[in-house]
């Protein structure tokens, strides 16, 4: 049978209207999508390509960036374990990141490894290795087939000793048009859009406006052309990467940002990203 005919694929499709509608009031036009969320919507539930599981996969993700643009921007990985009994503590550094491989959100930051209490820690990975993300949330089909695995790896912080800013490069058929750039995610979260020219946009996208003035890093035009890059032969995708000093550092690619349900105030902009995005007769 048809995957997208498939009993499960038509509980998706209810659960995708469902939340949507619960956001925004309506359903989805799956017909004749318009909007940005729109056509997230029609992403999660029509775009079955393997390729969107691979780069989902925070692990195997790693080979398909060094394929396309070299390593030079991945983050060292200390160690990959199946279950947190496997970690060796003793090949860490103090410092160190802890991520799931399937799913968002799913992260836990390690500032001293002597001082953190592994028992609870342990209990929050035992927590994500037995979470499918695709059951758990909104039925976002990428995630649903990858391995659970947990990946340790680099910490990577800013002069400040602070986890550093997000730079997210909404990036249509290869070209990466507008920028959201994340700041204190895990602390005062707030977010700005801006466009290729760099002209902040007057729009709030799901968080609160950064009302400072944002310091752009000298190599910023190269980092617009490591997302294009990346992001080569995609209709959409959205390619996260940090920017240390200088140096520009992999963070992921993500094929349905804010799950297809992130507000944009005022809503036209949710028709203005949208229009950018030429989605395939039919994948």
């Amino acid at each position: 049978m048809d995957e997208n005919r498939s009993p499960g694929w038509l509980e998706d499709v209810e659960i995708v209207r469902r939340t949507f509608k619960d956001r925004f009031g309506h359903e989805p036009d799956l017909d004749n999508p318009q909007t940005f969320n729109e056509k997230i919507a029609y992403k999660i539930l029509f775009d079955r390509r393997p390729l969107l599981t691979l780069v989902a996969d925070k692990i195997r993700v790693r080979d398909y960036v060094k394929q396309r643009v070299g390593d030079a921007c991945l983050t060292r990985l200390y160690q990959t374990c199946r279950t947190p009994q496997e970690i060796d503590w003793s090949a860490l550094p103090r410092r160190f990141i802890v991520k799931a491989s399937h799913g968002s959100g799913m992260t836990a930051i390690v500032h001293d490894k002597e001082e953190v209490d592994r028992g609870a820690l342990f209990r929050t990975l035992e927590g994500w290795l037995h979470t499918n993300y695709y059951y758990a949330c909104r039925r976002e089909w990428a995630y649903r087939d990858i391995t659970p695995t947990l990946m340790l790896e680099e910490l990577l912080t800013d002069k400040r000793g602070h986890v550093p800013v997000d730079f997210k490069f909404f990036v249509f058929d290869g070209r990466a048009t507008y920028l959201q750039i994340d700041l204190d995610r895990f602390s005062q979260h707030t977010r700005t859009l801006y466009n290729r020219d760099l002209q902040r946009l007057d729009v709030k996208f799901h968080y609160p406006t950064y009302e400072g003035q944002f310091d752009f890093p000298a190599n910023i035009a190269e980092m617009f052309e490591l997302a294009s890059r990346l992001a080569s032969g995609f209709d959409f995708i959205r390619v996260d990467l940090y920017n240390v000093a200088g140096r520009i550092f992999f963070g992921e690619l993500t094929n349905y940002p804010e799950e297809g349900r992130g507000v944009f105030d005022p809503p036209e902009y949710d028709a203005i990203f949208g229009a950018q995005w030429r989605l395939p007769a039919r994948y």
